[in-house]
């Protein structure tokens, strides 16, 4: 299942608990009938025309992450460091894509291209930070952050500590 589509099920659900919830308490408090059929449109309205319409304004940017694509991404909010790898291994691709697997989900990856594509886990409170790695030479990776919601201060400052770790990972 897509990540897009399993984020707009979260979101629903999110929803569906709320509103049932609601439901619930207005029952109770005040011996309200519910209809189910007035119930479950109000809930397709509110419940899951929102959250589609969000997930479609992310979607570019969420289905990138997982698609084949090997050109680097072009979206606003990105930033793009050289860093340089001291392979320990014959098979210096394979350490890194090791070392990110570690701290972050890999979402797609092609060894022949030395190409991967990771993310940070979407919460609550922050959509996460997208990353595109691409190992030029056995010593030179070009690796691309940019934030799932790039008008966002706090992920603005993710993408920079998100860099300083990158460092430390790869270094």
């Amino acid at each position: 299942m897509r990540f897009t589509f399993r984020l707009y099920l979260y979101w629903v659900s999110i929803f569906l608990v709320f509103y049932v919830g609601i439901i619930v308490v207005v029952a109770f408090l005040w011996s309200v009938e519910v209809n189910l059929w007035q119930a479950a449109l109000v809930f397709f309205i509110v419940g899951m025309i929102p959250p589609a319409i969000i997930t479609y304004y992310f979607s570019k940017r969420l289905d990138y992450m997982e698609s084949d694509d090997p050109e680097p991404p072009s979206f606003s909010g990105q930033k793009t460091v050289l860093f340089h790898f001291n392979g320990r291994t014959e098979c210096p691709f394979d350490e890194v894509m090791q070392r990110i697997d570690r701290q972050w989900i890999i979402s797609y990856s092609d060894r022949k291209k030395n190409i991967l594509k990771f993310r940070t886990d979407a919460r609550m409170t922050s959509w996460g930070l997208g990353g595109y790695l691409k190992m030029e030479d056995k010593e030179k990776i070009l690796v691309i952050i940019y934030p799932i919601y790039p008008r966002s201060k706090r992920e603005k400052l993710m993408v920079d500590q998100l860099l300083q770790l990158m460092k430390s990972v790869l270094g």
